[in-house]
């Protein structure tokens, strides 16, 4: 069968070929097509299914393991890993800002940059400031089991920097910092949209430039009304989604990432 087969999961032209099969197989590991305690076809047969040469599928194969989704071994061929458990899902009593703090005690940061610098356009409208305001500026790459799930980048009044400052945010999530310095948010406008990864952001989740990213964009005001967070996350495309809820009444809205989510949503 040729690479560009009609699936569920179709390749992305402007990926490497090796990435394309990575991907497709991926899904159908993940969808459960190959049997555990079975091999997967070999080399030879994936590489005529897709059209590609063996040392594309050997890569492809590579990056598998990587993610602990199969186990190459000598004589056995490649075999789909066995997965853990779901980890049972913390009820949460609050909607959304609570489930981000759990996310984030759930995940390991590292910070990229942290500093005062006078505030692009988007970020002193959105913090409701004078342009070329002081704001301090924070980029993190959070990761979930030593994985990158995203990039995100952070603007606040510089009154919050002692709050938030580098070694915190190593241990603490952003929005518990702020609470813990006597800052209460109660709200939050977000969107959802699309980006593509950059030649920067991609290093840091580990994918292809040009890939799509999932954008989140965010603005967090506390209990006086004041603006205290911008913030635009770009999210790994296959480590995390947004699950959502939706009634006449309204429901908690909760965020998964891969392989996090409980029993009663993975159905």
């Amino acid at each position: 069968m040729p690479l560009n087969e009609p699936s569920d999961t179709p390749p992305l032209p402007a990926l490497p070929r090796f990435h394309q099969v990575r991907l497709i197989l991926r899904e159908r590991l993940k969808s459960g097509r190959y049997e555990r305690g079975l091999p997967l076809p070999g080399e030879r047969q994936l590489a005529e299914e897709f059209g590609v040469a063996r040392v594309t599928i050997r890569s492809a194969l590579a990056r598998l393991e990587e993610e602990g989704l199969v186990a190459r071994l000598r004589g056995k061929g490649t075999l789909p890993a066995a997965q853990d458990e779901l980890p049972s899902h913390l009820r949460l009593r609050g909607g959304l800002l609570d489930n981000i703090v759990n996310m984030g005690r759930r995940t390991r940061v590292t910070v990229l940059e942290h500093r005062l610098l006078p505030a692009p356009s988007q970020a002193a409208q959105a913090l409701q400031l004078a342009p070329g305001s002081p704001v301090l500026k924070v980029v993190r790459v959070r990761k979930f089991k030593g994985q990158p799930i995203a990039y995100t980048e952070v603007f606040l009044p510089p009154d919050l920097a002692a709050a938030v400052e580098k070694p915190t945010l190593q241990d603490v999530p952003m929005l518990v910092a702020l609470e813990q310095s006597g800052v209460q948010v109660v709200s939050a406008e977000q969107t959802l949209g699309a980006a593509l990864a950059d030649l920067h952001v991609a290093a840091a989740l580990r994918v292809a430039p040009g890939v799509p990213l999932l954008r989140v964009s965010r603005v967090a005001v506390d209990a006086n009304g004041r603006p205290v967070q911008f913030l635009t996350g770009l999210y790994h495309p296959e480590r995390y989604e947004y699950h959502m809820q939706l009634s006449r009444v309204g429901d908690a809205t909760k965020v998964w990432i891969e392989n996090d989510r409980p029993p009663e949503a993975a159905g």
